[in-house]
């Protein structure tokens, strides 16, 4: 039985992108400092830490401005879940995309990490 050599190209071809797409949701970016984010990071995905200062709750999104001592800037959390309670001055991780509202950087939440504290 003869195998064909496309026949093997496409199977790599096929394994390598699955193993490129499982790699890219399970590796996230290094921490970045607010202030080091720029226009050209658009769309780029990133990893910042930070203290709330400000949530804006809207119907079907939230809007929480993180402080990390170097800048602040609006993270936007759609369809917000009940049970994740936020408050001012709580500190967050925040993994997500760099986007543009009225030439302001923001971050679009992909992910929220919340730090355990014993009381």
């Amino acid at each position: 039985m003869k195998i064909s050599l496309q026949k093997i190209s496409m199977t790599i071809s096929l394994l390598g992108i699955i193993l490129l797409l499982i790699l890219s949701n399970i590796l996230e970016p290094s921490l970045q400092s607010i202030n080091t984010l720029e226009i050209k990071d658009l769309n780029k995905k990133t990893k910042i830490q930070g203290q709330i200062i400000n949530i804006k709750n809207y119907e079907t999104f939230r809007i929480i401005t993180i402080d990390d001592k170097t800048k602040s800037i609006n993270v936007i959390i759609n369809k917000p879940n009940k049970h994740l309670n936020l408050t001012k001055g709580q500190n967050l991780t925040i993994i997500g995309k760099i986007n543009q509202y009225k030439n302001n950087l923001q971050i679009q939440a992909e992910r929220i990490i919340i730090p355990y504290t014993q009381s």
